[in-house]
């Protein structure tokens, strides 16, 4: 197993950087539409980008996600994207560190994370489906989460929720039952807080309920509408003559629930828990709409995998665009902070709406749209009578 893992781990980068694994279904950032503001009474330069998660504050509000480790040839787009996220203050995680607690030996792919950025805020990241056992391989312990955790000296434990891609992969861990009760075991002991991350296909109101009631203390919706892990285990099933595997990665590249979905859903679930609205996010509008409807923090994975593949120099200049872009969203929508971008009026439009009103959130569209509008009452009471 100890190969199988690693040459899956240089795998994934080879797919994703060559073929086209996009979900067919778009993240539907355009349904969501920010109020714009003629008298912001904001200077651009001003604006505060900075956010608070889990106890840290970061610069930005932005998580390099969980993307890679386990194989020598990775381990520079870890160096590289560590280095971006101490210089910027931003968030990172590594990818699942299965390779490495089976192999030790690979643990420097991931370590570089910490060595290079000794002051970030770093997630390490196990697989919900390990924590049981499946098909004669040892569920992973206690002290295995532990392991993952000092490896990176990592602020908090991701736990990825990947069965999408399990069920599409030639060599899948397909059991489920039981991990709940695993997650919260560890959740309770582990020593950091233990974030709950999909990787695609997005959490509801129902999952984000039974997340919290299990003692996670923040939530990655990981929604469809970016990066389509099913088409990535399609592709590497087709690679290796698995017809059935493929077939179903082909199936279900276009299954999930969208990343505003999830963010509202969950957010309605879990008002209280840090969100991360990972999935379709490529430019810094789509970040503060995502913020808008009660994100904490941005997620992007292929595009931070992708620019540090070149050079750090190309993260750098992908980075400076999306911040620009953010901040302009910012001006334009009156706030000064990201905690006030929170607050800024939104108008949810087209299939995302369609899905919220059938799943009964009326109530939290209107709120949303009417944020702020003091005195619009009386205006509509003076032109009816007029």
């Amino acid at each position: 197993m100890t190969d199988e893992v690693k040459q899956r781990k240089a795998e994934h980068v080879q797919v994703a950087l060559a073929h086209d694994i996009s979900a067919p279904q778009a993240a539907s950032w355009a349904d969501v539409r920010l109020v714009h503001q003629a008298l912001p009474e904001v200077d651009l330069e001003g604006i505060d980008t900075s956010t608070v998660y889990l106890g840290k504050t970061l610069r930005y509000p932005i998580f390099i996600s969980s993307l890679t480790g386990g194989h020598p040839d990775v381990a520079i787009i870890n160096e590289r994207l560590a280095s971006i996220a101490q210089d910027y203050g931003l968030a990172m995680g590594v990818g699942s560190q299965r390779a490495a607690l089976v192999t030790p030996d690979l643990a420097a792919t991931y370590g570089v994370a910490r060595a290079k950025a000794p002051d970030a805020f770093l997630i390490a990241n196990v697989g919900a489906p390990q924590l049981i056992g499946q098909r004669g391989k040892p569920a992973f312990t206690l002290d295995d989460a532990r392991a993952a955790v000092r490896m990176i000296g990592a602020n908090a434990l991701a736990i990825h929720l990947n069965y999408l891609q399990e069920a599409a992969q030639p060599e899948g861990d397909r059991k489920a039952k039981g991990v709940l009760a695993r997650m919260r075991a560890i959740a309770e002991h582990v020593g950091v807080p233990v974030i709950a991350k999909e990787t695609g296909a997005g959490v509801s109101f129902e999952q984000a309920t039974k997340l919290v009631a299990h003692g996670v203390a923040a939530i990655d919706v990981g929604g469809a509408g970016g990066s389509s892990m099913a088409a990535m285990e399609a592709q590497r099933a087709r690679e290796r003559g698995d017809q059935r595997a493929g077939a179903i990665g082909a199936l279900y590249r276009d299954w999930g629930i969208p990343t505003p979905i999830a963010v509202v859903e969950t957010n309605a679930a879990a008002p209280d828990l840090p969100i991360t609205a990972t999935g379709g996010v490529r430019s810094g509008l789509d970040a503060a709409r995502a913020l808008a409807l009660g994100a904490t923090l941005i997620g992007m994975g292929f595009p931070f995998l992708k620019a540090a593949t070149e050079s750090e120099s190309s993260v750098r200049e992908f980075l400076e665009q999306f911040l620009a872009e953010l901040r302009v969203a910012m001006q334009l929508t009156g706030a000064a902070s990201v905690e006030a971008l929170r607050r800024v009026p939104v108008v949810v439009t087209g299939a995302t709406r369609e899905w919220l009103e059938l799943r009964g959130f009326e109530r939290t569209l209107r709120m949303m749209a009417r944020r702020g509008a003091d005195g619009m009452d009386d205006a509509f009471g003076r032109e009816e009578r007029a």
